[in-house]
Protein backbone atom coordinates (compact mmCIF):
# COMPACT_ATOMS: atom_id res chain seq x y z
CA UNK A 1 0.00 0.00 0.00
CA UNK A 2 2.84 2.32 1.20
CA UNK A 3 4.41 2.17 -2.46
CA UNK A 4 1.36 2.76 -4.31
CA UNK A 5 0.63 6.13 -2.53
CA UNK A 6 4.17 6.62 -3.50
CA UNK A 7 3.61 5.65 -7.38
CA UNK A 8 0.31 7.87 -7.07
CA UNK A 9 1.76 11.09 -5.64
CA UNK A 10 4.41 10.88 -8.34
CA UNK A 11 1.79 10.56 -10.99
CA UNK A 12 0.05 13.62 -9.64
CA UNK A 13 3.23 15.48 -9.22
CA UNK A 14 3.89 14.81 -12.40
CA UNK A 15 0.47 15.83 -13.65
CA UNK A 16 0.98 19.40 -12.39
CA UNK A 17 3.97 19.95 -13.96
CA UNK A 18 2.77 18.80 -17.26
CA UNK A 19 -0.26 21.47 -16.61
CA UNK A 20 1.58 23.96 -15.78
CA UNK A 21 4.29 23.65 -18.32
CA UNK A 22 1.11 23.48 -20.85
CA UNK A 23 -0.29 26.90 -19.22
CA UNK A 24 2.73 28.67 -20.05
CA UNK A 25 2.57 27.64 -23.44
CA UNK A 26 -1.07 28.23 -23.94
CA UNK A 27 -0.25 31.96 -22.69
CA UNK A 28 2.84 32.35 -25.13
CA UNK A 29 5.30 32.45 -22.69
CA UNK A 30 8.86 32.44 -24.15
CA UNK A 31 12.48 32.86 -22.70
CA UNK A 32 14.15 36.06 -22.53
CA UNK A 33 16.35 37.29 -26.01
CA UNK A 34 19.53 35.88 -25.42
CA UNK A 35 21.62 39.39 -25.91
CA UNK A 36 25.69 37.43 -26.20
CA UNK A 37 28.89 39.91 -25.59
CA UNK A 38 31.44 36.45 -25.90
CA UNK A 39 29.65 35.25 -29.20
CA UNK A 40 29.91 39.12 -30.38
CA UNK A 41 33.19 39.26 -29.95
CA UNK A 42 33.80 35.53 -31.53
CA UNK A 43 32.25 36.32 -34.71
CA UNK A 44 34.53 39.49 -34.61
CA UNK A 45 37.56 37.33 -34.49
CA UNK A 46 35.81 34.48 -36.73
CA UNK A 47 35.13 37.07 -39.31
CA UNK A 48 38.96 37.80 -40.04
CA UNK A 49 39.91 34.28 -39.42
CA UNK A 50 37.88 33.67 -42.52
CA UNK A 51 39.67 36.65 -44.83
CA UNK A 52 43.11 35.24 -43.88
CA UNK A 53 45.03 33.93 -47.00
CA UNK A 54 48.01 31.51 -47.06
CA UNK A 55 51.08 31.74 -49.34
CA UNK A 56 54.27 30.01 -49.25
CA UNK A 57 57.37 31.38 -50.67
CA UNK A 58 61.29 30.17 -50.56
CA UNK A 59 63.14 32.45 -48.11
CA UNK A 60 66.13 32.49 -50.55
CA UNK A 61 64.72 33.91 -53.82
CA UNK A 62 61.96 35.81 -52.13
CA UNK A 63 58.45 36.91 -54.16
CA UNK A 64 55.60 38.23 -54.59
CA UNK A 65 51.89 37.23 -52.98
CA UNK A 66 49.04 38.45 -54.36
CA UNK A 67 46.12 39.03 -52.25
CA UNK A 68 42.46 38.10 -53.58
CA UNK A 69 41.47 42.29 -54.19
CA UNK A 70 44.78 42.89 -55.53
CA UNK A 71 46.82 43.70 -53.01
CA UNK A 72 50.27 42.70 -53.23
CA UNK A 73 53.28 42.17 -50.86
CA UNK A 74 56.87 41.70 -52.22
CA UNK A 75 59.82 39.84 -50.38
CA UNK A 76 63.13 40.10 -51.32
CA UNK A 77 65.91 37.29 -51.26
CA UNK A 78 66.96 36.67 -47.60
CA UNK A 79 64.29 38.43 -45.83
CA UNK A 80 63.23 36.36 -43.37
CA UNK A 81 65.09 36.42 -39.43
CA UNK A 82 64.39 33.83 -36.78
CA UNK A 83 63.34 36.32 -33.39
CA UNK A 84 67.01 35.01 -32.61
CA UNK A 85 68.23 36.71 -35.70
CA UNK A 86 69.11 34.21 -37.40
CA UNK A 87 68.91 33.68 -41.61
CA UNK A 88 65.77 31.56 -42.48
CA UNK A 89 65.97 29.06 -45.52
CA UNK A 90 63.47 26.80 -46.52
CA UNK A 91 59.96 27.58 -46.97
CA UNK A 92 57.73 30.32 -45.73
CA UNK A 93 54.31 30.77 -44.46
CA UNK A 94 52.61 34.20 -45.09
CA UNK A 95 49.89 35.26 -43.76
CA UNK A 96 47.60 38.20 -45.46
CA UNK A 97 44.32 39.56 -44.69
CA UNK A 98 43.41 42.55 -46.56
CA UNK A 99 40.34 44.86 -45.72
CA UNK A 100 38.73 47.64 -48.19
CA UNK A 101 35.18 47.30 -47.42
CA UNK A 102 33.39 49.03 -44.63
CA UNK A 103 31.73 45.72 -43.77
CA UNK A 104 34.70 44.11 -43.46
CA UNK A 105 36.00 46.79 -41.21
CA UNK A 106 32.59 46.51 -39.23
CA UNK A 107 32.62 42.69 -39.41
CA UNK A 108 36.13 42.36 -38.28
CA UNK A 109 36.04 45.30 -35.69
CA UNK A 110 38.49 47.19 -37.26
CA UNK A 111 37.59 50.51 -38.21
CA UNK A 112 39.42 53.59 -38.81
CA UNK A 113 39.58 55.47 -35.07
CA UNK A 114 43.72 56.77 -34.57
CA UNK A 115 45.59 57.57 -32.12
CA UNK A 116 46.46 61.32 -32.33
CA UNK A 117 49.75 63.02 -30.81
CA UNK A 118 48.40 64.05 -28.31
CA UNK A 119 46.65 60.90 -27.31
CA UNK A 120 42.96 61.82 -28.58
CA UNK A 121 41.24 59.40 -31.14
CA UNK A 122 40.13 60.70 -34.61
CA UNK A 123 38.53 59.99 -37.73
CA UNK A 124 40.76 58.65 -40.31
CA UNK A 125 40.80 57.94 -44.31
CA UNK A 126 41.88 54.37 -45.13
CA UNK A 127 43.37 53.02 -48.25
CA UNK A 128 43.32 49.89 -46.87
CA UNK A 129 44.03 47.68 -43.80
CA UNK A 130 45.95 44.56 -43.96
CA UNK A 131 47.68 42.04 -41.90
CA UNK A 132 51.11 40.53 -42.91
CA UNK A 133 52.76 37.79 -41.01
CA UNK A 134 55.55 35.30 -41.63
CA UNK A 135 55.80 32.09 -39.92
CA UNK A 136 58.13 28.87 -40.64
CA UNK A 137 57.11 25.53 -38.69
CA UNK A 138 54.87 27.61 -36.65
CA UNK A 139 57.75 30.08 -35.52
CA UNK A 140 57.51 33.14 -35.69
CA UNK A 141 59.55 35.14 -38.14
CA UNK A 142 60.84 38.93 -38.48
CA UNK A 143 61.38 40.80 -41.53
CA UNK A 144 64.91 41.23 -42.25
CA UNK A 145 65.64 43.95 -44.90
CA UNK A 146 61.37 45.17 -44.74
CA UNK A 147 59.14 44.54 -47.76
CA UNK A 148 57.02 46.30 -50.10
CA UNK A 149 53.36 46.59 -49.54
CA UNK A 150 50.80 48.16 -52.76
CA UNK A 151 47.09 48.51 -52.88
CA UNK A 152 45.04 49.53 -55.50
CA UNK A 153 43.27 52.92 -54.97
CA UNK A 154 40.00 51.48 -56.64
CA UNK A 155 39.37 49.92 -54.18
CA UNK A 156 38.91 52.53 -51.34
CA UNK A 157 37.69 55.55 -54.15
CA UNK A 158 40.39 56.27 -56.11
CA UNK A 159 43.87 58.00 -54.61
CA UNK A 160 44.36 60.27 -52.03
CA UNK A 161 47.56 62.27 -51.52
CA UNK A 162 49.32 62.56 -47.66
CA UNK A 163 48.48 59.19 -47.14
CA UNK A 164 50.81 57.88 -44.20
CA UNK A 165 51.26 54.16 -42.91
CA UNK A 166 49.41 53.50 -39.39
CA UNK A 167 50.56 50.77 -37.67
CA UNK A 168 48.25 48.94 -35.34
CA UNK A 169 48.58 48.51 -31.64
CA UNK A 170 46.00 45.96 -29.79
CA UNK A 171 44.74 47.19 -26.26
CA UNK A 172 43.13 44.19 -24.09
CA UNK A 173 40.76 44.13 -21.35
CA UNK A 174 40.50 40.51 -20.86
CA UNK A 175 39.14 38.62 -23.91
CA UNK A 176 38.10 42.28 -25.54
CA UNK A 177 40.56 43.54 -27.51
CA UNK A 178 40.71 46.34 -30.34
CA UNK A 179 43.01 47.51 -32.08
CA UNK A 180 44.26 51.57 -32.67
CA UNK A 181 46.14 52.87 -35.22
CA UNK A 182 49.03 55.04 -35.02
CA UNK A 183 50.88 56.36 -37.53
CA UNK A 184 54.36 55.80 -38.23
CA UNK A 185 56.94 57.74 -40.01
CA UNK A 186 56.64 55.81 -43.17
CA UNK A 187 54.88 58.30 -45.88
CA UNK A 188 52.84 56.86 -49.03
CA UNK A 189 53.63 56.68 -52.26
CA UNK A 190 50.95 56.61 -55.20
CA UNK A 191 52.27 55.60 -58.65
CA UNK A 192 51.10 53.10 -61.54
CA UNK A 193 52.02 49.78 -62.90
CA UNK A 194 51.15 47.69 -65.06
CA UNK A 195 48.12 45.37 -64.01
CA UNK A 196 49.42 42.12 -66.26
CA UNK A 197 46.61 42.15 -68.67
CA UNK A 198 47.36 43.79 -71.87
CA UNK A 199 49.88 46.48 -70.63
CA UNK A 200 46.83 48.20 -69.02
CA UNK A 201 48.21 50.75 -66.14
CA UNK A 202 46.72 50.91 -62.77
CA UNK A 203 47.28 52.90 -59.45
CA UNK A 204 48.32 52.37 -56.44
CA UNK A 205 49.82 52.98 -52.78
CA UNK A 206 53.16 51.56 -52.44
CA UNK A 207 54.38 51.76 -48.71
CA UNK A 208 57.68 49.88 -47.42
CA UNK A 209 57.19 48.18 -44.26
CA UNK A 210 59.61 47.09 -42.04
CA UNK A 211 57.68 44.63 -38.97
CA UNK A 212 54.74 42.13 -39.48
CA UNK A 213 51.24 42.77 -37.96
CA UNK A 214 48.73 45.15 -38.63
CA UNK A 215 49.01 47.97 -41.01
CA UNK A 216 46.78 50.78 -42.15
CA UNK A 217 47.16 53.56 -45.20
CA UNK A 218 45.36 56.13 -43.86
CA UNK A 219 45.46 59.90 -43.74
CA UNK A 220 43.44 62.19 -41.01
CA UNK A 221 39.94 63.18 -41.78
CA UNK A 222 39.71 66.72 -42.19
CA UNK A 223 36.73 69.14 -42.27
CA UNK A 224 36.36 72.86 -41.37
CA UNK A 225 32.72 72.78 -40.07
CA UNK A 226 32.52 73.45 -36.64
CA UNK A 227 32.82 70.36 -34.15
CA UNK A 228 30.33 68.84 -31.46
CA UNK A 229 30.41 65.19 -29.44
CA UNK A 230 27.64 62.96 -30.05
CA UNK A 231 26.25 60.31 -28.49
CA UNK A 232 23.90 56.98 -29.11
CA UNK A 233 21.17 55.81 -26.81
CA UNK A 234 21.28 52.05 -27.37
CA UNK A 235 18.18 50.19 -26.21
CA UNK A 236 16.95 48.67 -23.16
CA UNK A 237 19.35 45.97 -22.04
CA UNK A 238 22.34 46.42 -24.42
CA UNK A 239 25.34 47.83 -23.21
CA UNK A 240 29.71 48.51 -24.28
CA UNK A 241 29.93 44.50 -23.13
CA UNK A 242 26.83 43.18 -25.77
CA UNK A 243 26.68 45.61 -28.52
CA UNK A 244 28.73 47.45 -31.27
CA UNK A 245 28.22 51.38 -32.59
CA UNK A 246 29.55 52.98 -35.73
CA UNK A 247 29.73 55.63 -37.34
CA UNK A 248 29.77 55.22 -41.58
CA UNK A 249 30.78 58.64 -43.50
CA UNK A 250 28.69 59.40 -46.18
CA UNK A 251 30.80 59.83 -48.92
CA UNK A 252 33.55 58.23 -48.08
CA UNK A 253 33.96 54.59 -48.85
CA UNK A 254 36.85 53.70 -46.07
CA UNK A 255 36.09 55.94 -42.69
CA UNK A 256 34.20 54.01 -40.34
CA UNK A 257 34.45 55.59 -37.02
CA UNK A 258 33.34 53.11 -33.71
CA UNK A 259 31.83 54.63 -30.58
CA UNK A 260 34.88 53.95 -27.98
CA UNK A 261 33.35 55.01 -24.69
CA UNK A 262 30.36 53.88 -23.14
CA UNK A 263 29.23 55.88 -19.51
CA UNK A 264 27.72 53.57 -17.34
CA UNK A 265 25.70 56.21 -15.74
CA UNK A 266 24.11 57.78 -18.33
CA UNK A 267 24.18 54.79 -20.34
CA UNK A 268 25.21 56.11 -23.45
CA UNK A 269 28.06 55.56 -26.28
CA UNK A 270 30.29 58.53 -27.32
CA UNK A 271 32.94 59.20 -29.32
CA UNK A 272 34.39 61.38 -26.97
CA UNK A 273 37.04 63.49 -28.59
CA UNK A 274 34.31 66.26 -29.97
CA UNK A 275 35.92 66.53 -33.72
CA UNK A 276 32.34 65.63 -35.60
CA UNK A 277 31.87 68.28 -37.73
CA UNK A 278 27.80 70.03 -37.43
CA UNK A 279 26.14 69.24 -40.79
CA UNK A 280 27.79 66.09 -41.37
CA UNK A 281 25.61 63.32 -43.31
CA UNK A 282 26.46 59.83 -41.68
CA UNK A 283 24.80 56.91 -40.76
CA UNK A 284 24.48 55.45 -37.45
CA UNK A 285 25.23 51.44 -37.78
CA UNK A 286 24.25 49.37 -34.12
CA UNK A 287 25.17 45.38 -34.75
CA UNK A 288 25.15 42.34 -31.75
CA UNK A 289 24.36 38.73 -31.20
CA UNK A 290 20.77 37.82 -30.60
CA UNK A 291 19.92 33.95 -29.84
CA UNK A 292 22.90 33.37 -32.10
CA UNK A 293 22.14 35.45 -34.88
CA UNK A 294 23.30 39.28 -35.81
CA UNK A 295 21.17 41.99 -35.18
CA UNK A 296 21.29 45.40 -36.56
CA UNK A 297 19.90 48.87 -36.96
CA UNK A 298 21.09 51.38 -39.44
CA UNK A 299 19.92 54.86 -38.95
CA UNK A 300 20.76 58.33 -41.23
CA UNK A 301 21.15 61.59 -39.84
CA UNK A 302 22.82 64.94 -40.21
CA UNK A 303 24.83 65.95 -37.00
CA UNK A 304 23.45 68.80 -35.16
CA UNK A 305 25.19 70.42 -32.41
CA UNK A 306 25.18 67.86 -28.87
CA UNK A 307 23.59 64.85 -31.00
CA UNK A 308 22.23 62.20 -29.43
CA UNK A 309 21.21 59.86 -31.82
CA UNK A 310 18.89 56.94 -30.37
CA UNK A 311 18.72 53.39 -31.95
CA UNK A 312 15.30 51.90 -32.58
CA UNK A 313 13.99 48.95 -34.34
CA UNK A 314 16.62 46.87 -34.04
CA UNK A 315 15.96 43.71 -36.37
CA UNK A 316 17.60 40.17 -36.94
CA UNK A 317 19.47 39.61 -40.29
CA UNK A 318 21.85 37.10 -42.03
CA UNK A 319 25.81 38.04 -42.02
CA UNK A 320 25.68 38.18 -46.01
CA UNK A 321 22.66 40.79 -46.19
CA UNK A 322 24.34 42.81 -43.53
CA UNK A 323 27.81 42.93 -45.21
CA UNK A 324 25.56 43.97 -48.49
CA UNK A 325 23.51 47.38 -46.12
CA UNK A 326 26.62 48.03 -44.96
CA UNK A 327 28.63 48.65 -48.33
CA UNK A 328 25.92 49.94 -49.73
CA UNK A 329 25.70 52.60 -47.86
CA UNK A 330 26.63 56.38 -49.75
Amino acid sequence: MKNMRVFFKMVLAGAILFSASGCDDEKGVKPSPKIDGEALLENFSNHIDDLKQEFTIKAADGGIVTGEQGTKVTFYSNSFLTLDGAPVTGDVKIELVEIYKKSDMLLGRKPTNGRTADGAMSTLISGGEFFVNATQNGQQLKPANGFLLTAPVDNTGGANEGMFIFNGVEKCDGNDCKLEWVQGQNRVEVGQKGNGTGGVQQTEYMAFQSKFGWTNIDKWYSDPRPKTTIHVDVPEGYNKTNCAVYLSYDGEPAALASFDVYDDATGLFTEHYGLIPIGLQVHFIFVSIVDGQWNYAIQQATITQNHVQVISNVQPVTEALLETLVNDLP
